[in-house]
């Protein structure tokens, strides 16, 4: 069932549930009050008949007679009975219409009985004349009443049909449009393809409510959609111009070494080559397949000696890169035995090797500056060099796969150190920020949360 027809139901169902409480209770309301004002007429006709009958010992038979004629039936199948207190009938014989005993002595305890037998409304009385107390019973049918109600019920009815048949088509109207912007964002996503999914939803005409939010909601996840797919359309190139020249130089290396007989030290030269160019290689496959586990898998994360990760990551830094000139510098007065972190140690390792070894490799092997410093809450790193720069354009962009920046085209190196730890340091809820000046130096900030 669509959406606009389930509205219009529950909208229907909803009014005819509210309508049909507010009318079945002006009916009870009217029954109700016709009821007490027919309960007061037949009162009124008991009192009177009551009345002239006992009163027939103050007049003369012709006299009593002309009353009588004078006083017809005004309710419709009006009868009245009065008895003496031992219940015996007196005027008018009970044929018919017997009252029950219990009846009269209630109305003999009461004073005063009404209620109602069906269609008939029963009223009694304990009258008292000059000459004694007798009982009057009068019962009568409420016809015009009865007649009102049934009319009163049809044009209800038909009132209620009519009014259900009216809401339902402006339910309908409602509906349509009300869910007309949901059609136009349903109309703009069935449009979009990998090329457009830039386009937003227009929410300028919106009002601010719910379906503004998920207009909003909608572009923001197709903006994060399309920066992925940019994202791995710009992997998927770099990939295959980084895989490409190694793969070219192994193979261009191989066919010239081929093409002729040389000697035994140009072959060892062409083998030393392919060598190089293959574990260039394999380090591109090995940061591709560690980016894709940490894309894919929930690291597990356990306390970590924050002294002894550190202390291994510069020792074997030093130890494979003779070269490596470091200027350690201790900002925090905390006790370094004593930090800890939530974290695994191998990817931390990897990027902080990743960033140092950066700044080496962009800074000519100059000296580099790495300061730890402390919070009360974090680890704070710092790796400064005195190298190429960063163009300020391309900062943001360094996080990604294979991004190199452009005064960096000419140094060899893969593109992906600083996306390891950009995504190494996120897992581990840290932050990392670069800051840098053309020509000047670049400066890698690293904020780890304690254990």
């Amino acid at each position: 069932m669509k959406i606009r027809t389930r509205l219009s139901l529950q909208f229907l169902g909803l009014f005819a549930i509210l309508l049909s409480i507010v009318l079945v209770a002006i009916y009870f309301v009217v029954a109700s009050h016709w009821q007490k004002n027919f309960f007061k007429q037949l009162e009124d006709r008991a009192y009177i008949v009551g009345h002239n009958y006992l009163a027939e010992d103050n007049f003369t038979y012709a006299e009593f007679q002309e009353v009588l004629r004078k006083f017809p039936r005004t309710l419709p199948k009006e009868q009245i009975r009065i008895y003496t207190l031992d219940f015996n009938p007196i005027f008018i014989a009970e044929q018919e219409l017997r009252w029950d005993k219990n009846i009269l002595q209630a109305v003999i305890d009461d004073n005063k009985v009404w209620f109602k037998q069906g269609d008939d409304y029963v009223f009694g009385v304990l009258y008292k004349d000059n000459s004694g107390d007798y009982i009057v019973m009068a019962k009568a049918v409420d016809q015009n009443g009865l007649d009102a109600l049934k009319q009163l019920r049809s044009i209800m009815l038909i009132s209620l049909l009519i009014a259900l048949l009216i809401t339902f088509m402006l339910a309908r109207l409602f509906a349509e449009s009300f869910l007309q912007p949901i059609k136009k964002i349903i109309h703009h996503v069935q449009s979009r393809n990998v090329d457009t999914l830039a386009e937003p939803i227009s929410t300028t005409e919106m009002s601010k409510d719910e379906i503004r939010t998920l207009s909003e909601a909608i572009n923001t996840l197709f903006e994060r959609l399309h920066e992925s797919f940019e994202n791995q359309k710009a992997f998927v190139a770099h990939a295959s111009h980084e895989l490409k020249t190694p793969i070219a130089a192994v193979l261009g290396t191989a066919e010239i070494t081929l093409s002729q007989e040389r000697p035994a030290e140009a072959y060892r030269e062409a083998l030393e080559s392919i060598i190089q160019h293959t574990l260039y290689t394999d380090q591109i496959l090995n940061n591709l397949l560690t980016l894709a586990k940490l894309d894919q898998d929930n690291q597990q994360l356990a306390p970590i000696h924050f002294e002894t990760l550190w202390w291994n990551t510069l020792d074997h830094l030093l130890l494979h890169h003779k070269d490596l000139k470091i200027n350690l510098v201790f900002n925090t007065t905390e006790e370094f035995h004593q930090l800890h972190i939530n974290g695994n140690a191998q990817l931390i390792r990897l990027a902080l090797s990743n960033i140092i070894l950066n700044a080496d490799k962009f800074s000519f092997n100059q000296k580099i500056d790495v300061t730890l410093d402390t919070t009360s809450t974090d680890i704070l790193i710092q790796v400064k060099d005195q190298g190429i720069g960063i163009k300020a354009e391309d900062i943001e962009k360094l996080t990604l796969p294979f991004y190199r920046s452009t005064n960096a085209f000419s140094i060899q190196g893969t593109g992906l150190g600083l996306s390891l730890a950009f995504k190494i340091i996120s897992i581990h809820q840290g932050q990392l920020k670069i800051e840098s000046e053309l020509g000047q130096y670049t400066l890698v900030q690293i904020q780890l949360p304690k254990g």
